[in-house]
């Protein structure tokens, strides 16, 4: 069923790095902005 057309292909590839890339970004700023926001919660409640 799936053809892979170039364009088409280009397009797949073009979203999955994207994808990849907001992975890795995800994966990386994720605990420098939990970790302050838990030590606030910490505070917060104490």
């Amino acid at each position: 069923m799936l053809r892979f057309v170039p364009g088409g292909f280009t397009l797949i590839a073009a979203v999955v790095c994207a994808l990849a890339t907001a992975g890795m970004v995800v994966a990386v700023f994720s605990p420098i902005r939990t970790i302050p926001a838990s030590a606030d919660w910490e505070r917060g409640e104490a």
